[in-house]
C-alpha cells in the first residue's frame, strides 16, 4: 500500500475561523492521510450516527490500524505538527497563564530551596523545566498542586491564590492536576490495570465496567495493551514508563506534571518516551510541564523552557531562544562543560 506524501510545512494549523484543527484534519492537511481515510476511520469511532467531539483527536490510532499509515509514520507527522506549532509560539507568546509562582520562598533544613521565584506556565501548551540537581524543580512542582506551601510569596491557578483556599476548595483545584512521579510510583503488589485504575477508584464512583473501558483506552493509548495482568517487576523501564503515564492520563486531567520521565533509560526508549509526550499533547492538548535532565533534546519537545539555578529563574521563555542565551551559568549546564561557574569536581 502506498502512504500519502510527507508533510508540507505550509499546512493550516487552523481553520479561516481561527480555530485550531484537529489532529485528524492536520494529518489530512499535512499530506500523512487522506480525507477519505480519516472519514472512513472516524465511521469506528461513530454511536447512533453521531461523532464524538473527541474523535478526530484520537483516530490516529485507528489509521494505524486500517493500514492508512505506520506507527513510525504517525508519530513522525505528529512530531513535525508540533515542530510547526513549536514555531508559532516563538514568535507569538501572549497566551494567558494557567499556573503562576510570585515571589515563591521556600526554605527546608536551613536552605532557601526557592529564593524568590517568579514565573508563569502557559495554558495549552508544553513546559520543560531544567536545571541542576538539587536545584528547586520537583519542589515548585508540589507548590503547584498544594503539596507545599511557600514560605513567602503566591502560587496560583487559573489566577486563584492556592493559599486562600478551603481544604474543600483545593481538593477541587488539585483534581484538574494528574502527576507522573519520578520513578513511575507504581504500586509493587497491583498488576498494571488496577496500578491505571486506582486513582479513579479512590476519587469517583465510576462503576467496573466503566474504569475497566477507561483503563484499557489509556493503556491502548500508551501501546500497553496485553500487559494489563503484568506486576511492575515483570515490566522493562520505559513500560513502567508507560503504565505511569497511562495512570495519570485516566482522570483526563487540564494540567499534567511530570517529573523526569526519562530518567534513567537508555537513547532509543528516551526518545520514544519523548514521542509518547508529543503524541499525549497533540491528542488531549492538556497543559504539560515536564522536569527534565534531558538537555539539549527536550527542547525540541517543549514550546516554552524554565531554567532553574540555586532556586532563582535564570530564564523562562521560548524554547528556541534558550540555547541562545549568554548567561554562563545557562550555557555550561545546557553544553555540559567543565569549565564555568558551576563547579562539579
Amino acid at each position: 500500500m502506498s502512504y500519502p506524501a510527507s508533510p508540507t510545512d505550509s499546512a493550516p494549523l487552523s481553520g479561516s475561523d481561527g480555530i485550531p484543527l484537529s489532529l485528524g484534519r492536520q494529518l489530512v492537511a499535512n499530506g500523512c492521510v487522506t480525507a477519505r481515510q480519516l472519514d472512513l476511520a472516524l465511521q469506528r469511532h461513530r454511536t447512533g450516527g453521531e461523532k464524538s467531539p473527541s474523535d478526530e483527536h484520537l483516530v490516529g490510532r485507528t489509521l494505524v490500524e486500517m493500514g492508512y499509515i505506520t506507527q513510525a509514520n504517525l508519530l513522525d507527522c505528529l512530531s513535525r505538527q508540533f515542530a510547526r506549532e513549536r514555531e508559532s509560539y516563538q514568535v507569538d507568546t501572549s497566551l494567558d497563564p494557567v499556573i503562576n509562582l510570585e515571589g515563591v520562598v521556600k526554605i527546608l533544613d536551613g536552605r532557601r530551596v526557592l529564593d524568590a521565584v517568579d514565573l508563569a506556565i502557559p495554558a495549552n501548551r508544553v513546559t520543560a523545566i531544567i536545571g541542576m540537581s538539587g536545584g528547586g524543580k520537583s519542589v515548585i512542582l508540589k507548590h503547584m498542586v498544594g503539596l507545599m506551601k511557600p514560605d513567602q510569596g503566591v502560587v496560583k491557578v487559573g489566577g486563584v491564590p492556592l493559599g486562600k483556599l478551603s481544604n474543600r476548595e483545593l481538593s477541587r483545584v488539585r483534581g484538574r492536576f494528574s502527576l507522573l512521579f519520578q520513578g513511575g510510583a507504581l504500586f509493587d503488589s497491583l498488576n498494571v490495570h488496577d496500578n491505571v485504575a486506582f486513582p479513579l477508584r479512590e476519587k469517583t464512583r465510576l462503576s467496573e465496567s466503566v474504569i475497566h473501558a477507561r483503563v484499557m483506552r489509556c493503556l491502548e493509548e500508551v501501546n500497553l495493551v496485553g500487559m494489563e495482568r503484568k506486576f511492575p517487576d515483570e515490566l522493562s523501564g520505559g513500560m513502567m514508563k508507560r503504565a505511569a503515564l497511562a495512570r495519570a492520563l485516566v482522570t483526563d486531567p487540564e494540567i499534567l506534571l511530570l517529573d523526569e520521565p526519562t530518567a534513567g533509560l537508555d537513547p532509543i526508549i528516551e526518545n520514544a518516551i519523548h514521542y509518547l509526550i508529543c503524541d499525549t499533547y497533540m491528542r488531549t492538548r492538556y497543559t504539560m510541564v515536564v522536569i527534565s535532565h534531558a538537555v539539549p533534546e527536550i527542547f525540541k519537545w517543549c514550546h516554552h523552557v524554565i531554567a532553574l539555578h540555586k532556586g532563582k529563574v535564570l530564564y523562562s521563555g521560548p524554547s528556541r531562544e534558550v540555547g541562545q542565551s549568554r548567561d554562563p551559568v545557562l550555557r555550561q549546564f545546557i553544553h555540559g562543560e567543565l569549565d564555568g561557574p558551576i563547579q562539579v569536581i
